[in-house]
C-alpha cells in the first residue's frame, strides 16, 4: 500500500510540472481509470481490516472479502474503456 501512495505521489508531482492545462488534463484522464480501480480494491481490502469481529458483521466480512478479490478484476475492463471514446 505504501508502495502505491508513494508512487501515486510521485506521478502527481510529475504531473504538477506539465506547463499546459491540456496536458495536464490528459495525463489525468489516463490515471484516473487507475486511480479507480486501485481505490475499489484498496478501499474494500481496508474495510475488511478494520470492520470489527462481531457475529453480524462476519457476513459482511464475507462480502467485502469478494468485492476485492473478484469483483475488483471483473470491473478492472469497464474502468479502463470508460476513458475509451469507442466504447
Amino acid at each position: 500500500f505504501l508502495l502505491t501512495v508513494a508512487s501515486y505521489v510521485c506521478i502527481r508531482a510529475a504531473i504538477l510540472k506539465i506547463p499546459s492545462s491540456v496536458g495536464r488534463k490528459k495525463v489525468f484522464s489516463t490515471c484516473s481509470s487507475h486511480l479507480t480501480a486501485v481505490a475499489v480494491f484498496y478501499g474494500t481490502l481496508i474495510m475488511v481490516c478494520l470492520m470489527p469481529r462481531i457475529v453480524p458483521l462476519r457476513k459482511l466480512n464475507k462480502v467485502f472479502s469478494l468485492f476485492y478479490t473478484v469483483l475488483t478484476p471483473l470491473l478492472n475492463p469497464l474502468i479502463y474503456s470508460l476513458r475509451n471514446r469507442e466504447v
